[in-house]
């Protein structure tokens, strides 16, 4: 039915076309027919066959042209291209829209020219404190080593002479005392006649004499030797003790080792004694400087010495300045801004702090005089101003011209600029950031 229905909607199509046609026909014969304003135009008509889901199997009319039409849902993946190039062309829109709000920001990294200054002085600051004597003590074993040899002991000899004649005894004669201990003589000894007189005197005279052996035995009593020697007429007395004999055997000595090791602690109590007293005379803001001291050092025994113990003793009297440490501080940074001034010139200024040390002080009346030395930073500053002028010298000019420009600036050591090397600098000096680096010398 569906194709009687197309076929008659096509005839009815064709009748109205013809119909004009036919019309033409009842209309009287003219000679000249008019021309034809308007160009001939092919209409073509196309039928569109729908199918019904329920006439599958409806064979199709041989004067009927079919066309289908397949629809077919975009795939994702061919849209892919579109929306990448979309959110591209966004994301530009976006990144120049912010670099408009918020341009970049040049950071220039600026080490000014620093020296560091040391000076040394000297001022009259403080006030001198009593002086302190203290003294410790303490005993020790010795460790020094001694050896005594084996000795022979010495004394004299005295010859009397009961002759007429000058008898001559001679050096080396051996004598032999009651105790079987023998000695000889060390000169020869001429001994004079008797003198013939009323009452008669014996001739005589003294000669040196040694033990032969040596050891204690030799120290033999006044009168040991008591005997006749080489003539009749003479007879040998010690008259006197002999002495000096000893036998061998080692010891112990005091050592200079022992003295200094039983010295240096009592030093370091003592420093620290006097120390904490001197504290005690202190007033707030004041400073210790002790003046140098010269420990007296007293052993009971001297340097080799025999002993097995000795007794060291020490003894300091000690004399200290007090200062106040802020009015050194001052005075100290007058001087050395002075003195910059003078070398280093009005641009530079002191940075950290002033770092004095008191390295001496010596005492004339009631001030002392300290010698100090002092350690200081000076940098070459860079005012506000400055800054200023430093961008607006440098703004719109490539990396490279910058670098040159700053490095030409007096008081600049190094310069560093984080900046593309193929991008000029902002224009604005706003988006020009400086950062000041100290170093220290």
């Amino acid at each position: 039915m569906q194709g009687n229905t197309i076929q008659e909607e096509v005839n009815r199509i064709l009748a109205s076309m013809d119909g004009s046609g036919e019309q033409d026909d009842h209309e009287p014969e003219q000679t000249s027919p008019p021309e034809s304003t308007e160009p001939v135009e092919d209409i073509y008509v196309f039928i569109v066959r729908e199918h019904e889901e329920d006439e599958p199997d409806q064979p199709a009319d041989d004067d009927v042209i079919e066309t289908t039409l397949a629809t077919q849902k975009p795939s994702l993946l061919a849209l892919f291209p579109f929306f990448f190039a979309l959110m591209l062309t966004g994301s530009s829109i976006a990144f120049q829209l912010y670099l408009a709000l918020h341009p970049f920001t040049a950071t220039i990294t600026i080490i000014p020219k620093s020296q560091q200054v040391i000076l040394s002085g000297t001022l009259q600051l403080g006030r001198l404190l009593n002086p302190i004597t203290l003294s410790e003590s303490q005993t020790v074993k010795t460790t020094g080593k001694g050896h005594q040899a084996a000795r022979a002991a010495t004394g004299y000899i005295t010859f009397y002479n009961g002759s007429f004649s000058e008898q001559t005894v001679s050096a080396g004669t051996i004598l032999t005392g009651s105790d079987g201990v023998q000695v000889v003589t060390d000169q020869q000894a001429f001994i004079p006649a008797e003198s013939q007189t009323i009452p008669p005197a014996l001739g005589n005279v003294t000669v040196s004499a040694h033990a032969l052996i040596p050891g204690v035995r030799g120290n033999i009593p006044p009168g040991d030797v008591n005997q006749h020697c080489c003539f009749a007429s003479l007879l040998a007395q010690n008259t006197r003790s002999f002495y000096g004999g000893q036998e061998e055997r080692d010891f112990q000595t005091v050592a200079k080792t022992d003295i200094a090791n039983a010295a240096t602690p009592l030093k370091t109590i003592l420093s620290s004694s006097i120390k904490r007293a001197f504290q005690g005379q202190l007033k707030e803001g004041e400073a210790l400087l002790t003046l140098p001291c010269n420990p007296i050092i007293s052993p009971d025994h001297q340097i080799g010495e025999e002993a097995t113990r000795v007794t060291v003793s020490v003894s300091e009297t000690c004399s200290a300045a007090a200062y106040n440490t802020d009015q050194l501080q001052r005075k100290a940074l007058l001087l050395l801004s002075s003195q910059e001034r003078r070398t280093l010139g009005a641009r530079y200024s002191e940075v950290g702090s002033l770092h004095v040390t008191v390295t001496q002080a010596t005492s004339r009346g009631t001030t002392p005089t300290l010698v100090f030395s002092s350690v200081s930073t000076w940098v070459y500053a860079l005012s506000a101003k400055d800054q200023e002028r430093i961008k607006a010298l440098i703004a719109g000019k490539t990396k490279q011209e910058a670098l040159q420009l700053l490095s030409s600036l007096p008081g600049i050591e190094h310069v560093a600029i984080a900046w593309r090397d193929d991008t000029k600098l902002p224009k604005d000096t706003r988006y020009i950031h400086l950062v000041l680096l100290i170093q220290n010398s």
